[in-house]
């Protein structure tokens, strides 16, 4: 994997710097278009103190580190572990207005992957379990040839499990909502739902009816969003423990065995 480190220390001297960074076309044509995010959210971020915080621990991580050694020291010893590679992929590590985490896009009539690094908070930890988590993306669509997140809703619950449960691997003792990237509320809810959890997907697997109800953080349910992230997490969990497998065992698994087994 290439790794394209896009900061540099002059882009935390002051927010004039952030936001010429930010108005670039590389962040426009990585970040802004692809992820629809409103121009507006720029002044909103630059003047929220809870984001300029995260922005103070971002320099000093990088102040601290050299980011794209980093990087490729965590996706080598994923590699090493699952004895699976993910080849010519770039990742491009950016900062972002505190909106996402790790993301694949098209940039250049190629397919990369982006890492906002606020999302770290400057925790390094942070970082191996995000990028254990497109590991496993990167190499099951190596694998399986498709779409393997809009195609239909098995294969979107057992391909965000297997990346959620390879974080926990690759980064044991974490709270499971990092893992999940929900809050802590969204993870008791779907554990004390999880048989509704299965009635309401059990005859949706196969079709994409229910995509955005549960991945979209903006869904308009009367549940929490993003519990198909857990409910994935869950499930997936399950199935491993229960055939006392590892996460490399099922990398590339048709998410039909999987999901005959757990419901």
């Amino acid at each position: 994997m290439r790794i394209i480190n896009t900061l540099n220390p002059h882009l935390f001297s002051g927010s004039s710097q952030i936001l010429q960074y930010w108005n670039s076309d590389l962040l426009e044509n990585l970040y802004f278009s692809p992820k629809a995010v409103h121009s507006s959210r720029k002044g909103k971020a630059i003047s929220d103190p809870s984001f300029l915080k995260k922005i103070e621990r971002l320099s000093n991580f990088l102040a601290d580190s050299h980011p794209d050694l980093l990087c490729e020291d965590m996706i080598r010893s994923f590699e090493e572990d699952t004895e699976y590679t993910v080849g010519e992929q770039c990742l491009y590590l950016i900062l972002g207005c505190n909106t996402t985490t790790i993301y694949t896009t098209e940039y250049l009539s190629k397919e990369v992957s982006v890492l906002c690094m606020e999302s770290l908070n400057g925790n390094p930890d942070m970082l191996k379990m995000l990028l254990a988590h497109e590991f496993t993306h990167l190499i099951r669509k190596q694998f399986l040839q498709k779409d393997i997140f809009d195609s239909c809703i098995g294969e979107r619950i057992v391909t965000e499990g297997i990346a959620e449960n390879y974080s926990r691997e690759a980064v044991p003792g974490m709270k499971e909502s990092d893992y999940c990237l929900v809050n802590t509320s969204c993870i008791l809810w779907v554990q004390n739902h999880m048989e509704e959890m299965k009635t309401l997907v059990k005859d949706n697997l196969s079709n994409s009816s229910l995509m955005k109800d549960l991945f979209y953080m903006f869904a308009e349910i009367d549940y929490p969003v993003r519990s198909g992230y857990v409910y994935g997490y869950l499930a997936v969990k399950q199935y491993l423990e229960k055939n006392n497998l590892s996460v490399r065992d099922i990398l590339s698994a048709d998410w039909q065995i999987i999901m005959g087994e757990v419901l």
